[in-house]
């Protein structure tokens, strides 16, 4: 053939053969990359969350993964080089090259980055070379993008797939048209490409120019937060928070959120406090600080980490946006109750230092959560937690499997699926996150394989066993840490602190090893992210898990370091007198016999030191050999001694609540009973009265032998009063010269508290021996003043030690006994539901009519519980006598669902159709609650069915709207009237058709309810179901009688709530069922303009078709066609105009279709309007034209647009 001058020449084949090389394999190779960091099925939900980070796409791109309508759905095959590189640079995690994104890699680097960067640079080369490579420069950028598939290949583990494509394409026949197609499309992207970064250039120029305002302004911003920073938090905690922020950021690149992640975010949104529950391992601590990054990305939250929730008050700022972070709110091991008395003493304070913007992230161990659940702190309360481990947060397959790629991701280590494990240990379960992390950081774990995660606590200990025998520095170094409060500073290291050279010494000398303090340091980091974290010149154990093996390892083998050298806190809660070897997963560690003597040697020390609770609440002090051993321990000091420990009264500040909070306290658990807050403030010598001759509060130590129930410790103790000379009653505070009448009332509430105090311990032997050094009136003693605290005999009959209620009782206590504010035995034994204490009590001559302070009788608490002590209580007691807020014990337990309780009071006389205060029956409140049953009941006994409750509705009223069918149909069945309306109109129609219960609706109808009846603003049951978009209800509606064209107050018809609403076949029912489609509504406008508006094109084809007239008008005179054409609905302004809409019926301001299109900038409408003879040149009613009006508007299109249809430039 002859040459041409279109002649391929070989630099432009050796162009076509690259581009054809990065078009096909290349690009095929970045979607597997793409595709093994994220897998297609969770795109979607990334794209969306990362949203903020496409702001660089194209058009084209960002039409492709966030869709219109829908979500992506592909699986990357239809992604080109550009789109790929920007996700895998910014939704992966790839850690950046030397150079940076961006720009040419160093030829040294072979990172994955770098290769990514490598195959863009040659895209946007043979895009720009126009006139083709020669051999020397083809041979040189095919060199290079194989070598860079090689190692992506490698990366992959995918072996030579696409090496091999590379070659195959490098000595394959040319296709022309293959060739100039993907010539095309690469030129395409590129043109693409450059008009939107030019449009990126022009915002950028215009920005600086408006630079040195904004620049002034961040400056002002800057000046005034960095006031607001010091003010609240100082310069040096400042600089702390920032060194650890970067490591959170550092930490948190693996997170994986999970499943239900979006509806924790949102629960942490929506409220100022969140506490996050979990097992060791399971990521507490990991999703609170990913939780707080998040939302200062998201939201500009200061991040504040803390201590105490005392510092909230002390860098709290009302008026800033901060989020406080603190880690074990109340505990590590067990419930540290300093900490818990600090919550209920600063909260107040620290909900004043939030204001309304701040929040506070908090984390506590499930197993401390479970410890604490009595106590009722606000923290813990059930609408602010989030349980990782609970059905909604627990991970799932998918959750597992990301979280496991992401760390091994993280570490450059790959595993088949096969390796992938199948957890099915509650422990693995618990643990993931945790084991998922340990499991990438060292060799051994991973060729262990699944077991690691089926036996981490095994795994670990064998690790540790490792460690202690051939790595020797490396395990005392972890101890040491463990020892130095999991906190080894550089400065401890250098200076040599003495008690860290104490602590180096004995653990060296155990662990048989030696070394300077440089190598210690050497060790740490040697383990960093395997067992060791630094932060900020501070080393420490990377995680609670690994703590507590370490301890429970070294622990078993040297107790007596462990009594020495651990907190209170660990010693109360970690060690056990039983053997618990059979379970892995259990790591207490069991005191051996020959350590007896040690253990009661550092309970000693802590009862010095005035751990009361950690000593106390010990279960091992009541082993009998564990208490033996204390008191030898305390036979070695002075009676003095023990006299000033157990006995003389002290004061600690930290532990002491103050009125204000005590009163607060007391009010809530007034809705409560006796949580663990009534004894720890008898515990801590709060007043018993509230006369406030007390500034503050003081305690003795035999408070807390009494109350948990140390009877051969208290036996001790008293005998060795006895033997000193001393009378008991003194030293416990009870005795005085009678004559000094304040003295002694005084003393006789110390004797009270002892007693209260005892009937918690639940041992009666405690009691009895109490008992014998007390005064009788104690047990009824009645002061003037409001007491805070139930007698002896409530305490006991609420907690349901029967023996001590019986034992009280003998003792001469008063079954009828209450204080001015206070309930009786019997109440608190009926609300508790102790059958056997009711019994007695009433056995005993407890008075089963006896009204509280509150008007609530016996039968009225047992009611409401629903407990079967009703039926002891009901052969005495007057099952009418109103109660609290005017109730009856039928209301309360027909209320509370106990049919068996209504059943009982029916049949002893309980009158069914006694009211409340609010007007209520009984079978209003059951009818609403949906107790079928319970209704069925009253009904038969004689509840009148139409009597008004609540807000003027009827049983029928409550029961419709809230969905109870078989309610409903037995209210019908029993002469409710269907059409007895609420105070404002509502019928049960209306409510039943609002809330869509079908069934109730068909019900209703049947049985005689008024279509047509208008309910609240005159709005009928058709007008209702329209709005609520239910085409059965509507449809039942009609059938039933309902009028079409039966307006509201306002006006508006059931066809103009369906045409805004869009739904079509609510429309066509209405249509066919008689609607006028011309009759206006509110305002005079016509169900067309309202669909024309909204947008639903079925909607308005529909109502033309059925005769709606497209010319009305309706709001301000806008006809059906202008108020499509200002909203932006094509099809809407194209069905119109088909339907005979006039193009230039102006509103009542002169505004045409074509002013209101052009001035919301609608092209196509523009367009659509002039080809079907919109006039150009119509003036609104102020002059102005269509093309001065778009021209002002700057839309240079329709300016076009206009001028091409006829428009007068000079007008």
């Amino acid at each position: 053939m002859a040459s041409t001058s279109y002649t391929a020449t070989e630099e432009m084949t050796n162009t076509l053969r690259v581009i054809r090389l990065l078009m096909e394999p290349c690009t095929d190779q970045l979607s597997d990359l793409l595709r093994s960091f994220v897998s297609p099925a969770s795109f979607p939900a990334l794209i969306k969350r990362e949203i903020w980070r496409l702001s660089r796409l194209t058009k084209a791109q960002r039409e492709l993964v966030l869709p219109n309508s829908g979500v992506y759905s592909g699986n990357y095959d239809d992604m080109d080089i550009s789109l790929l590189y920007f996700l895998l640079r910014n939704l992966c995690g790839i850690q950046a090259h030397i150079k940076g994104w961006g720009n040419s890699p160093d030829s040294a680097d072979r990172s994955v980055s770098a290769n990514i960067e490598r195959l863009r640079l040659a895209r946007n080369k043979c895009a720009h070379n126009k006139k083709g490579m020669s051999n020397a420069e083809f041979n040189q950028v095919w060199s290079e993008i194989r070598a860079a598939v090689v190692d992506l290949d490698t990366a992959l583990g995918i072996g030579n797939k696409y090496k091999d494509a590379v070659d195959f394409v490098r000595n394959d026949t040319m296709d022309p048209v293959r060739d100039k197609h993907y010539m095309d499309k690469l030129l395409n992207q590129m043109k693409e490409l450059e008009s939107f970064m030019e449009k990126v250039d022009n915002l950028e120029r215009k920005t600086e120019e408006d630079g040195e305002q904004v620049k002034q302004k961040i400056q002002k911003l800057e000046s005034s937060q960095q006031k607001i920073n010091e003010r609240n938090i100082p310069p040096n905690i400042q600089e702390q928070h920032k060194r650890l922020l970067d490591s959170w950021l550092k930490d948190d690149k693996p997170f994986h959120e999970i499943h239900s992640f979006p509806n924790i975010l949102d629960k942490v949104q929506s409220q100022p406090i969140t506490t996050i529950i979990g097992g060791p391992g399971s990521g507490k601590t990991a999703t609170a600080r990913h939780l707080a990054l998040r939302l200062q990305t998201d939201c500009e939250f200061e991040i504040v980490p803390i201590l105490s929730v005392s510092d909230v008050i002390d860098y709290g700022h009302p008026k800033c946006k901060q989020l406080f972070i603190l880690d074990d709110v109340i505990g590590v091991y067990g419930v540290e109750y300093e900490r818990l008395t600090n919550l209920e003493r600063y909260r107040e304070n620290m909900f004043n230092a939030l204001g309304e913007r701040s929040k506070i992230l908090l984390t506590c161990r499930k197993a401390v959560y479970n410890e604490s659940s009595n106590l009722k702190s606000f923290v813990l309360d059930k609408k602010y937690l989030v349980d990782l481990e609970d059905g909604n947060n627990k991970l799932n397959a998918e959750d597992r499997k990301q979280i496991l790629n992401n760390h091994c991701r993280q570490n450059d280590i790959s595993l088949k699926p096969d390796e992938l494990p199948n957890v099915s240990s509650t422990v693995g379960c618990m643990m993931y996150p945790l084991l998922c992390k340990l499991f990438c950081s060292k060799s051994e774990y991973q060729a262990l394989g699944k077991e690691f995660f089926e036996n981490p606590y095994v795994c670990i200990r064998e690790e540790m066993d490792y460690l202690q025998g051939h790595k020797k520095i490396q395990y005392a170094s972890l101890i040491m840490c463990m020892f130095c409060q999991n906190a080894i500073t550089e400065i401890m290291m250098t200076k040599e602190d003495p008690r860290f050279m104490e602590i180096k010494q004995k653990v060296f000398q155990n662990c048989r090893v030696s070394g300077w303090n440089s190598e210690i340091k050497d060790s740490l980091d040697h383990m960093i992210n395997t067992f060791t974290i630094r932060t900020d010149k501070r080393y420490s154990l990377i995680h609670d898990s690994v703590y507590e093996v370490l301890a429970f390892h070294y622990g078993n083998q040297h107790q007596e370091d462990m009594l020495e050298y651990m907190s209170s806190s660990f010693v109360a809660k970690k060690f056990s007198i039983s053997d618990t070897s059979d379970d892995p997963a259990d790591l207490h560690i069991k005191i051996h016999e020959e350590h007896y003597s040690a253990f009661a040697e550092r309970l000693v020390r802590d009862l010095k030191d005035l751990e009361l609770y950690d000593v106390f609440m010990n279960t091992n002090l009541k082993n009998k050999c564990i208490c033996s051993a204390f008191i030898d321990e305390l036979n070695k000091m002075s009676y003095a001694e023990i006299n000033y420990f157990f006995f003389e009264k002290k004061t600690k500040g930290s532990d002491i609540l103050d009125n204000k909070t005590n009163a607060r306290k007391l009010s809530e658990e007034s809705k409560t009973g006796f949580p663990e807050w009534i004894r720890h403030s008898l515990l801590v010598g709060d007043s018993l009265v509230y006369d406030f001759r007390k500034a503050k509060s003081n305690f003795q130590a035999i408070n807390w032998v009494v109350s948990y129930g140390h009877i051969q410790l208290l036996q001790f103790l008293f005998d060795q009063v006895t033997k000193h000379g001393e009378s008991i009653r003194r030293v416990l505070n009870g005795e005085v010269e009678e004559e000094i009448e304040s003295m002694y009332m005084d003393n006789l509430t110390e004797q009270v508290r002892l007693l209260i105090l005892s009937c918690y311990s639940g041992d009666v032997e405690v009691v009895k021996l109490l008992l014998k050094h007390c005064d009788i009136e104690c047990l009824n003693v009645s002061y003037n003043t409001f007491l805070s605290y139930n007698n002896p005999l409530v305490t006991a009959s609420y907690l349901g030690h029967v023996d001590i209620v019986d034992l009280l009782i003998k003792s001469g206590a008063d079954c009828n006994k209450s204080y001015e504010y206070g309930p009786t035995p019997l109440v608190t034994a009926s609300l508790a539901g102790h059958v056997d204490i009711v019994d007695l009590l009433i056995k005993s001559g407890a008075d089963c009519n006896k009204i509280g302070k509150d008007g609530t009788t016996h039968l009225w608490e047992a009611s409401r519980a629903g407990h079967v002590v009703v039926d002891l209580l009901i052969n005495g007691a007057d099952c009418n006598k109103i109660g609290k807020d005017g109730t009856t014990p039928l209301w309360e337990a027909s209320r509370a669902g106990h049919v068996d309780i209504v059943d009982l009071l029916i049949k002893n006389g309980a009158d069914c159709n006694k009211i409340r205060k609010d007007g209520t029956t009984p079978l209003w409140e059951a009818s609403g609650a949906g107790h079928v049953d319970i209704v069925d009941s009253l009904i038969k006994n004689g509840a009148d069915c139409n009597k008004i409750g609540k807000g003027g509705t009827t049983p029928l009223w409550e029961a419709s709207g809230a969905g109870h069918v078989k309610i409903v149909d037995l209210l019908i069945k029993s002469g409710a009237d269907c059409n007895k309306s609420r105070e404002y109109g509502t019928t049960p129609l209306c409510i039943a058709s609002r809330a869509c219960h079908v069934e109730i609706v068909d019900l209703l109808i049947k049985g005689g309810a008024d279509c047509n009846k208008s309910g609240e603003y005159g709005i009928t049951p058709l007008c209702i179901a329209s709005r609520a978009c239910h085409v059965e209800i509507v449809d039942l509606l009609i059938k039933g009688g309902a009028d079409c064209n039966k307006s509201g107050k306002f006006g508006t018809t059931p066809l103009c709530i369906a045409s805004r609403a869009g739904h079509v076949e609510i429309v066509d029912l209405l249509i066919k069922g008689g609607a006028d489609c011309n009759k206006s509504g509110k305002f005079g406008t016509t169900p067309l303009c309202i669909a024309s508006c909204a947008g639903d094109v079925d909607v308005v084809d529909l109502l033309i078709k059925s005769g709606a007239d497209c010319n009305k008008s309706g709001e301000f005179g806008a006809t059906p066609l202008c108020k499509a054409s200002h909203a932006g609905h094509v099809d809407n302004v194209d069905k119109l105009i088909k339907g005979g809409a006039d193009c230039n019926k102006s509103d009542n301001y002169g505004n045409t279709p074509l002013f209101r299109a052009l001035r919301a900038g609608h092209v196509g409408i523009v367009d659509k309007l002039i080809k079907s003879g919109a006039d150009c040149n119509k003036s609104d009613r102020f002059g102005t034209t269509p093309l001065v009006a778009a021209s002002l508007a700057g839309h240079v299109d329709i300016v076009d647009l206009l001028i091409k249809g006829g428009a007068d430039q000079y007008k």
